[in-house]
């Protein structure tokens, strides 16, 4: 057998969905997985554990809940900074299957998971808010960052024992490369229907950059490095698209809800449409053409706020509902065209639970809100479903390969915690930060209120 035939002849599928964003956490996948973030925007919610949306009492609300503009009763502009310090875990070399030679790269006994970095500073967040209280309505405008991916792996090409002969096979090594934007520019209004329930929606026009490069290469004989100068083949992912999608949401107060001398209880619930984008495929002479969809959101939560002496208590909760399955088609089955896996693969639809606390001091002049919260973030990696010939030696390879560089997700738990000052009557700062067990993120934003 030729050194070359001695190689696994399949294409490791490309992809793990965590996003993200989301927000929202990444999860282990094969080479470059995806992060989409769907954790609300600002400082403060970041603090509270993402538990947003029955509070909505800020500029954020425009793209958090937009029926909670109503309770803005002055001019505000806000922006955000926030910091992202993200590894993600990819299957990078190691022996699944047989006896190691302890020759070149095959020196390791089981699966070794590489990390790819994915960090940076951005302004996800701006906002101009400018309600008309004596008319019932507010409207809003904001930009705001879904996703932004940069990422990049390299995998050198996994061992395994062939199970119709005494010879070892080898997966070609792969790099990988990932770009991704999907920025949103929204024009938000609320209303007010009675003095306990308002309403509002926005329309978002997003703007979707992406680029993805995959290429295999040749190894120094069978055992030695990648040889970076010998590519074996390429699939790229290319696509600028543009697309709108609505937000509607509402607020509900069992008591008027502009009284807050006593106890007050307010819900609120948001459903967000994820956007559709296209994008093109090109595998050597191949391309076609494809859907990226952008899961929808669901969300509902509870804010209750307990005022006494001198203090505040606020306690929120928030139950959020994201279609990651909206992914499968096309874009995850996209990357298993190639090797017959379309149903092979699965990506399951997650829910997040938040939650978060405030503890406001009203005696300072500078008015401190200490804030922490949780949340967690639930498994959305792709998941492997094994052959139907599981006897074949082919299918056996494809089954552990994939069976361990995917489906190997898990629920995540993250911490947040933060702070809120208000420096004057129209100077409000607040810092957040989320920490989980492969992410950090921290959060600084500023609001400035206008007029009386």
């Amino acid at each position: 057998m030729t050194r070359r035939m001695r190689h696994l002849r399949i294409s490791a599928i490309s992809l793990t969905f965590a996003l993200l964003t989301s927000s929202a956490v990444a999860q282990t996948s094969v080479q470059i997985p995806l992060q989409l973030d769907f954790v609300n925007p600002g400082a403060k919610s970041l603090a509270l554990g993402g538990a947003f949306t029955g509070i909505a009492d800020d500029a954020t609300a425009g793209f958090a809940n937009p029926a909670g503009l109503r309770e803005l009763g002055r001019p505000e502009l806000s922006i955000e900074v926030r910091g992202r310090w993200l590894e993600t875990s990819f299957l990078q070399r190691g022996r699944l299957s047989g006896a190691i030679s302890n020759e070149g790269t095959d020196l390791i006994a089981g699966p070794v998971f590489g990390k790819s970095p994915d960090n940076g500073i951005q302004v996800p967040y701006v906002s101009v808010v400018l309600p008309r209280p004596q008319q019932g309505w507010v409207i809003a405008g904001f930009r705001h960052e879904l996703a932004r991916v940069d990422q990049t792996s390299l995998a050198e090409g996994i061992f395994q024992q062939d199970p119709g002969e005494f010879t070892s096979r080898r997966e070609f090594p792969q790099q990988g490369l990932r770009r991704i934007a999907i920025t949103s520019y929204g024009a938000a209004g609320a209303v007010e229907v009675n003095r306990r329930l308002a309403v509002g929606g926005t329309l978002s026009l997003y703007t979707f950059n992406l680029l993805s490069d995959f290429r295999r290469f040749d190894t120094e004989g069978f055992l030695g490095p990648p040889r970076l100068s010998v590519q074996l083949g390429r699939s790229t992912q290319k696509g600028e698209d543009v697309a709108f999608a609505p937000t509607v949401g509402l607020r509900m107060c069992l008591k008027p809800c502009e009284e807050r001398q006593e106890t007050s209880v307010r819900f609120g619930a948001v459903y967000r449409r994820g956007p559709t984008f296209d994008f093109e495929t090109q595998d050597g002479p191949n391309q076609r053409s494809n859907k990226f969809r952008v899961p929808d959101t669901f969300a509902a939560g509870v804010a209750i706020e307990v005022p006494q002496t001198g203090r505040r208590l606020l306690f929120s909760s928030e139950v959020k509902r994201v279609t990651y399955s909206r992914l499968r088609s096309d874009f995850v089955t996209d990357q298993a065209l190639f090797v017959g896996l379309q149903e092979n693969v699965a990506l399951n639809d997650g829910t997040e639970f938040h939650a978060g606390v405030q503890y406001t001091l009203e005696t300072p002049a500078w008015l401190p809100r200490f804030r922490a919260g949780i949340w967690s973030d639930p498994d959305h990696s792709v998941k492997f479903v094994p052959g139907a010939v599981a006897g074949h030696p082919e299918t056996r390879l494809r089954d552990e390969l994939l069976s361990v560089a995917l489906s190997t997700g898990k629920r995540v738990t993250h911490v947040t915690g933060g702070i809120g000052l208000t420096f004057s009557p129209t100077i409000e700062w607040n810092f957040g930060a989320d920490l989980a067990s492969n992410i950090t993120i921290v959060s600084t934003s500023v609001i400035v209120k206008l007029g009386q």
